[in-house]
């Protein structure tokens, strides 16, 4: 069984967002269960030699999500374990072990696991949300979205700032590059908006229709209507700058024009979102509440809003899932994946949105050009 283990990751990933590593701290007496194996814990693993000993080794079968969460909890602190896939014939689920090759075997429940990691790994937290009420779950999960996509749109602001600046000193080099990358990067966004928007036309005005917010639908179709033509106005003066020879005047004018109406969308979409957190989201809980008085909890409620959230938002959670994470801060990150595998009862679906994380915190998805631009200041 050993010698079929894939090559390990030699190489150092570190996610851009995550601190620099520090020593680590002996572990502190937990009560998750330890297990001395002399099959597991004392057996070398193969193709590692003694002076490449990783940080951690993680053992645990490739179709469970709790190993997939592990993983990025480790990536979120800045540790790249060695993933062995294989399921421990003596304890269930995913093992840890620390250190050299008489470590101690650690194993336990997720929340155990996980507070194991933070206790002697420093940095990111492990994103662990305390227990809400769904009306509060999906609340936070709608403002992590409305983060996710302000920090997608600065992002995209700040590079064609950039290419502005690049092109009043006459440099040429790359430019037809990044205006594709800008067109690609505004297209992610775009589509990411519209199934929001989507979401929260079918899933959430509805419900506070329902509950006597009279109104509600309809003064927020119209606002989400509204946004269109602006959000195709962009995609053109995006097309027309990908026309222009870089460096000339037309181009210039093509990045000014961009550039304005960019800034508009920002600020109409900071208004728009804030407007929705101060007025709307309050009401959510109000609805659950008087659900529970009334004994009226429906069907939405009972099998977790944030789950119908990933459902309808289909797109957002599985290939533009990255994309979506990407314009998240790590601690942020972490919270939104702890919201999904709370709520998402195919374990299949689940481990697919994790693995595409991990890729991109490893650096081997496409989206994770993004993270550079996004972080700078």
């Amino acid at each position: 069984m050993g010698n079929c283990c894939p090559e390990p990751h030699r190489q150092s990933h570190r996610h851009p967002l995550s601190p620099p590593r520090v020593p680590s701290p002996p572990l502190p007496p937990t009560e998750i269960v330890k297990a001395r194996s002399n099959k597991v814990a004392t057996k070398p693993d193969p193709m590692v030699g003694p002076a490449e000993e990783p940080p951690v080794r993680l053992y645990g079968p490739e179709t469970c999500p709790l190993t997939w969460r592990l993983r990025l909890t480790f990536l979120y602190k800045g540790i790249t374990p060695q993933f062995i896939p294989r399921e421990s014939p003596i304890l269930p689920g995913p093992l840890l072990r620390f250190g050299g090759m008489s470590a101690d075997v650690i194993s336990g429940s997720e929340q155990e696991l996980l507070e194991c990691i933070d206790k002697r790994f420093t940095g990111e937290p492990n994103g662990v949300v305390s227990k809400l009420e769904p009306a509060e779950e999906v609340v936070l999960a709608l403002e992590l979205q409305h983060k996710s996509l302000e920090r997608h749109l600065e992002g995209i602001i700040r590079s064609v700032k950039e290419m502005a600046v690049a092109g009043k000193k006459g440099r040429k080099t790359g430019a037809a590059a990044e205006g594709r990358r800008i067109s690609r990067w505004y297209a992610e966004l775009v589509e990411v908006m519209l199934e929001h928007a989507r979401m929260e036309e079918s899933l959430l005005f509805p419900v506070l229709e329902r509950a006597a917010y009279k109104g509600v639908c309809k003064v927020a179709n119209e606002q989400h209507a509204g946004d269109l033509p602006m959000l195709n106005g962009i995609k053109e003066d995006i097309k027309s700058l990908l026309s222009f020879e870089a460096g000339t005047s037309l181009y210039q004018e093509a990045l000014l024009n961009l550039s304005q109406r960019l800034k508009k969308l920002q600020e109409h979409f900071k208004d728009h979102f804030r407007e929705e957190e101060k007025e709307l989201f309050p009401l959510i809980d109000s609805v659950y509440r008087m659900q529970r008085i009334e004994s009226d909890i429906s069907n939405w409620s009972n099998s977790g809003w944030v789950g119908q959230v990933v459902n309808v938002t289909e797109s957002i959670h599985s290939r533009l899932f990255p994309f979506f994470i990407a314009g998240l801060l790590p601690h942020e990150a972490m919270e939104y994946v702890d919201l999904i595998c709370r709520s998402t009862r195919d374990p299949q679906r689940l481990v697919s949105m994790l693995q595409s994380l991990t890729s991109l915190l490893e650096g081997t998805c496409q989206s994770s050009f993004i993270f550079d631009s996004l972080l700078k200041k």
